[in-house]
């Protein structure tokens, strides 16, 4: 069984930001979460992804759009994004980790 590391949850984070990101900016009406993200993680390109997950969540786009041009915009969108995303998720989890150790810190010192 191979196990994510902590490095890995980081990039599907920022994978799922910069996809979500591209989402709204384009009003489309969906959202991916990390299951939703590692449920499509057969596919093999971002462009797979997006055009499995709307193949099997949202068929209706495709009698208005064709799978190519959501795919190209959804992708563009979202590459011009993800190292945003990479810094907020890296920042967000370094972050979270000192405010636990911080807390820790002062709890200890106010039992002394």
């Amino acid at each position: 069984m191979i196990h994510a590391t902590y490095g890995d949850d980081r990039e599907v984070q920022a994978q799922v930001c910069a996809f979500n990101t591209a989402f709204e900016e384009l009003d489309l009406m969906f959202r991916w979460d990390a299951q939703t993200y590692r449920s499509l993680a057969s596919a093999d390109s971002d462009y797979g992804k997006i055009a499995q997950y709307i193949e099997t969540h949202c068929p209706h786009l495709l009698k208005a759009y064709s799978a190519e041009f959501l795919c190209q915009a959804i992708v563009e969108r979202k590459n011009s994004t993800i190292e945003a995303c990479r810094q907020n998720t890296v920042q967000y989890e370094d972050s979270a980790q000192r405010a636990r150790l911080w807390r820790a810190r002062n709890e200890e010192t106010a039992r002394v």
